[in-house]
């Protein structure tokens, strides 16, 4: 509920659990088979009371403090009637099918859902109102409880003439003398009013609840009662529940509800009136087997069933309507069993139990596991091989300090907590510098406001972080959606800032599984290789043309000075050569401390120098080379490889170079003749005919060539003999 629950009520197929609640007023209905929330339906006025009409949840009926009742169906609000005085209670008698209403009068008022009608209400004896009413559920027999502290039966079967009560019990007379509420009388003017009544299955036994915190306890035979139980608190009894299955009863007031026995054994209803005088000096008689206490004020409970104990007469499970949002709810085993929706507390109580009789069992012991017992380590700390050889006790292990279990060890938490602080006794210190640092870190960022777009700096993994950024701020798809996600996300932090969370690119498990992510990085390194190869001239040049700076060559002079001065100093080849004062090292390291000052400070200068200066550029001494340097300052494609083509062939040989040029012959020839120009363009593969044609007659001018043996005839050998 969205504030809090005042009533619950379970339907008669043990299926459906209903609340009612506020604020806004409203009821709930959950299905237990499924465990979800079947429905849920808002009322005009505060709900009083809750009654099931039917088997399941298609005949409610609701109490509300506005004077009305409203009938609720399958479909919804069926219809809503108004009674003449504020109703209190509501209770449903199935054998004349009528809805009785408790109101603050002297009158009961009786519907008749059959006929569609009032029937004549039933009037009390005197000008008393009622306050609670319920009907047995084994006898046709109505009981009343009255602010005068008195009990009134009526008998469902007897005329309209009858409309006066048969019998009364007068409760205030039997429980004087017991309670606390006559002392404090904070709660309720009078605390004997009679605030909530139940009767046993059997139809035996009754229990009457007053507004002191009394509950007295009847056997419908006599009109002592069989015992009285104080609530120490002396508030006002709301709920009593009678439980056949443990022969216990359940009151409850608005701090705790009590479980307290009414008979010796369960069902056990064939009691003689001899047998009476023993039951009320029975010393199990009233015994407390429980008390519940919750986080809320209790205002309604019940004990929820199932399809085979819709009543819940031996279910341990109890739903409790508090003060709240959520039901309270509490299963007690020594009640009861658990409905077939929730079997599963079975198998957890079971193991509670088992591991509590374990440690009984092994009270006074030293021994961690007794033989052939399971055992709980409850205060013990978990650590694994690496973590014994940080601390530096992996000789413990073997001995009874250490017990072995799956891939480490158990360890007591305080001979842990002894190592831990011998071995690393600065630890809570890095850890109260680590907490301080990153409150200051936080009060910071809460001081100045980052611009809009700025990129965090990361710490830890930036690659990653940069990557994601790059993706969140690229695109609008669902992978930039989804980097953008992470970076924002609280719980992914730890992933930039914590040391313990970096991302090792070398590791083999890394490679292998991001296989594309390796590539690029390797494709990336060759790019970079690349361009340092290409670039024969430093970064600062552009193309063919070289930077030219003049503060260069005065650094350059100062540092060829000094070397000088070392040279000149050492020039002897060993120390203590020359005639030196005491202090001559102490002279020279300030000196070479005070150049180097000097330097720092001169670069510094040419540095904001260059800022605001105009850079200078030289162009090489290429000659012609098709205008290379003219076309490398426009910036064209190629022109940075001719250059370096031509600056190749200039420091060749001049030799070299002829041979070069002769072997280089242009594809494409034009010879002036006259008036006309003749043009001869050579194919590439005929050209590379050609040289092999020209190549071949070369060898042959050659008779003694080792390139290539021709075989010569009889003819040609006699010649040259």
């Amino acid at each position: 509920m969205p504030s809090s629950s005042s009533k619950v009520v379970q339907s008669s197929d043990g299926r459906y659990v209903v609340v009612a609640g506020t604020y806004p007023p409203r009821i709930r209905c959950y299905d237990v088979h499924d465990l979800t929330m079947k429905f849920e339906r808002y009322v005009d006025s505060q709900i009083v009371d809750l009654v099931m009409l039917g088997e399941d949840y298609g005949k409610i009926g609701i109490l509300m403090d506005d004077r009305t009742i409203g009938f609720h169906a399958h479909y919804g609000k069926h219809e809503t009637i108004r009674i003449p005085k504020f109703g209190r209670s509501m209770a449903y008698e199935p054998t004349t099918c009528e809805l009785l209403v408790a109101a603050s009068g002297d009158q009961i008022y009786r519907l008749n859902l059959e006929e569609g009608r009032f029937s004549e209400p039933w009037t009390m004896d005197s000008a008393v109102s009622a306050g609670c009413i319920s009907v047995s559920p084994s006898q046709p027999l109505a009981s009343v409880g009255c602010d005068d502290g008195i009990v009134r039966f009526w008998d469902n079967r007897s005329p309209d003439t009858l409309l006066k009560p048969f019998l009364k019990l007068d409760v205030q007379a039997a429980t004087g003398g017991f309670g606390f509420a006559e002392e404090m009388n904070v709660y309720n003017h009078n605390p004997h009013e009679i605030t909530s009544i139940a009767h046993d299955t059997s139809g035996l036994y009754m229990a009457a609840g007053t507004a002191g915190g009394l509950v007295a306890l009847y056997d419908v035979r006599t009109s002592k009662p069989l015992h009285i139980k104080e609530h120490k608190h002396g508030m006002p009894i709301h709920t009593i529940k009678f439980h056949p299955g443990s022969g216990c009863i359940m009151s409850s007031d608005e701090k705790l509800v009590k479980i307290w026995k009414y008979k010796a054994s369960g069902d056990l209803v064939r009691t003689t009136a001899s047998q009476l005088e023993e039951r009320s000096g029975d010393s199990s008689l009233g015994s407390i087997v429980a008390n519940v206490e919750g986080s809320g004020n209790f205002s309604n409970f019940i004990m929820a069933g199932d399809e085979s104990d819709p009543t819940g007469d031996r279910s341990g499970v109890m739903l409790c309507a508090t003060d709240q949002p959520k039901l309270e709810t509490f299963y007690i085993p020594k009640v009861g069993l658990a409905p077939k929706w929730c079997s599963f507390l079975e198998n957890i109580t079971e193991e509670l139990e088992e591991r509590d009789l374990q440690r009984d069992s092994a009270v006074g012991s030293n021994v961690l596991v007794r033989d052939g017992e399971e055992a709980v380590f409850e205060n013990y700390k978990f650590v694994s091989r690496d973590d014994l050889e940080k601390l530096g006790v992996s000789d413990l292990i073997g001995t009874p300090m250490l017990k072995a279990y799956m891939h480490g060890f158990f360890m007591d938490t305080s001979l842990y907590n002894k190592i831990r602080a011998v071995a690393n006794p600065f630890e809570y210190e890095e850890y109260r510098k680590k907490k301080l640092k990153e409150r200051l870190e936080a009060k910071r960022g809460s001081r100045i406001a980052p611009k809009d777009g700025h990129k965090k700096k990361t710490t830890v993994n930036p690659a990653l972080a940069e990557r994601l950024q790059d993706k969140a701020g690229s695109s609008k798809t669902k992978g930039a959606k989804l980097a953008g996600q992470i970076l924002s996300d609280n719980r992914f932090g730890s992933l930039f800032t914590n040391p313990d969370y970096e991302i090792d690119e070398e590791d083999e498990d890394f490679k292998l599984r991001n296989p594309s992510g390796v590539a690029a990085n390797k494709k990336n390194q060759k790019d970079d290789m690349d361009s340092d190869d290409d670039s024969s001239v430093k970064s600062d040049d552009v193309g063919v043309f070289r930077r030219v700076d003049p503060d260069d060559d005065e650094v350059d002079d100062e540092e060829s000075d000094d070397s000088l001065e070392s040279d000149s100093d050492d020039e002897d080849g060993f120390r203590g050569g020359k005639v030196r004062g005491e202090a001559y090292d102490e002279v020279k390291a300030i000196k070479k401390k005070v150049k180097l000052q000097v330097k720092q400070k001169k670069l510094r200068n040419n540095s904001k120098k260059s800022k605001n200066k105009a850079v200078m550029y030289e162009a090489d001494d290429l000659g012609d080379a098709n205008d290379a340097a003219v076309h490398a300052g426009l910036g064209e494609q190629n022109a940075s490889q001719l250059a370096k083509e031509k600056i190749r062939k200039m420091n060749m040989p001049l030799e070299q170079r002829f041979q070069l040029e002769e072997v280089e012959q242009p594809l494409v020839k034009v010879v002036n003749k006259g008036g006309a120009k003749e043009i001869t363009y050579v194919p590439k593969d005929a050209r590379k005919k050609q040289l092999l044609e020209q190549k071949q007659e070369e060898s042959d001018d050659e008779p003694y060539s080792r390139v290539k043996r021709q075989r010569r005839s009889m003819k040609e050998i006699r010649r040259h003999r």
